[in-house]
């Protein structure tokens, strides 16, 4: 199932209700959250998926989440940006889609020195979304070219935004049960096809993935012709 080419976008929903469930507090379920997206990292590899988009934390997340809950997730993005061994061995190169300027500094400086490192890394590229919204990133991409004085191509705009010149997905998966896009990459998921499952994220394994990758691959894409 090896593709030369594969973009694959992800909505990480369920690490909450999750825990809930078992009667844990939510950051254990953003700690098991965090935990499954860096045991799956060789399975996208595996199956032939170059570029990996996951939502993570939404601008909607940071207003509404309390400081407590909070804390306990930039720890664990921490964590994870700090786990540099994954990204070592498996050649992941790591990208940051969103605006980080209410996050701490030492959350900021932290993903910035692993993106540094990874830069020149080709087998994975993996791009957070954190303190995404997919408005937002329209917006901010808008401003820079009002402030620039161009005209705007399709081509143009989509290069100004997050994803800068990357392919768009391929596919969209979201876990939790939820059928919706929520605000995420709503330029680049224009023609992707939209895979849901009722598993929760800290539940998603390398089967339930090969079930998607399956799904996907009998679909028939026209791209709107």
């Amino acid at each position: 199932m090896k593709n030369s080419f594969f973009h694959l976008a992800i909505i990480l929903d369920g690490n909450r209700r999750w825990a809930r469930k078992r009667g844990l507090p939510a950051a254990i379920g953003h700690k098991k959250g965090a935990e499954n997206l860096r045991k799956l990292l060789p399975a996208f590899i595996a199956h032939g998926i170059t570029h990996l988009t996951v939502f993570a934390l939404s601008t909607e997340n940071l207003k509404e989440r309390n400081t407590s809950e909070l804390k306990n997730i930039f720890r664990g993005i921490e964590l994870f940006a700090k786990d540099e061994e994954i990204f070592r061995v498996n050649k992941i190169r790591l990208q940051l889609f969103g605006n980080l300027t209410k996050f701490p500094t030492t959350t900021k400086k932290v993903l910035r020195n692993l993106m540094e490192r990874t830069k020149n890394y080709r087998e994975l590229t993996l791009n957070l979304a954190l303190d995404y919204g997919g408005r937002d990133e329209i917006v901010r991409a808008a401003n820079k070219f009002v402030k620039s004085g161009r005209r705007a191509t399709e081509k143009s705009f989509g290069e100004t935004l997050d994803s800068g010149r990357q392919s768009d997905p391929d596919l969209l998966i979201r876990t939790g049960g939820k059928q919706r896009i929520s605000n995420f990459l709503i330029w680049q998921l224009a023609y992707a096809e939209l895979y849901f499952t009722e598993k929760m994220w800290p539940e998603f394994n390398e089967v339930e993935l090969k079930k998607a990758l399956e799904w996907f691959h009998e679909q028939k894409r026209t791209f709107g012709k």
